[in-house]
């Protein structure tokens, strides 16, 4: 489904294949909340929560603190990666300089083979909060209807 804006293949992309690496500021998530408020005003938001994507079952241990990727000042073509309940894309987690999953750095894999022109998306994986949320408009089959 066409969503306006999108970042689609430009070569065939072999399922497995590292896209990119999700990039910005690493923030703890109380100075994201200060953000937010700026953002809402944009009506824009490049936020990624590190902690919505760690494998529980695997990793028992984490740091103190929550970390977000706040990909809004600075970034690359990853912040323009569009949200689906069924995507393309999977979020992998990289420990690179730290062993706190909670600062791994965030790469993007293909799921399966991506033909030229289709559109990237990941499931962005917020937490659905209570009250209305902000809608999803993904089109897939298992659409959750909202992305939190």
């Amino acid at each position: 489904m066409l969503q306006g804006w999108a970042v689609r293949a430009t070569e065939p992309i072999p399922q497995g294949t590292f896209v990119c690496e999700y990039v910005g500021e690493v923030v703890k998530d109380d100075e994201t909340m200060r953000n937010a408020e700026s953002e809402s005003k944009s009506g824009c938001s490049y936020l990624l929560d590190i902690a919505s994507h760690i494998d529980r079952e695997r990793v028992k241990t984490l740091g103190t603190t929550a970390y977000m990727i706040d990909a809004t000042r600075y970034g690359n073509v990853s912040r323009f990666i569009n949200h689906s309940c069924s995507p393309n894309l999977s979020v992998r987690l990289v420990l690179v300089e730290s062993k706190d999953c909670q600062l791994a750095h965030v790469g993007l894999f293909a799921t399966q083979d991506i033909v030229v022109g289709e559109e990237l998306s990941f499931d962005y994986r917020w937490k659905l909060q209570s009250g209305d949320g902000c809608p999803c408009h993904c089109g897939a089959q298992n659409c959750r209807g909202r992305v939190y």
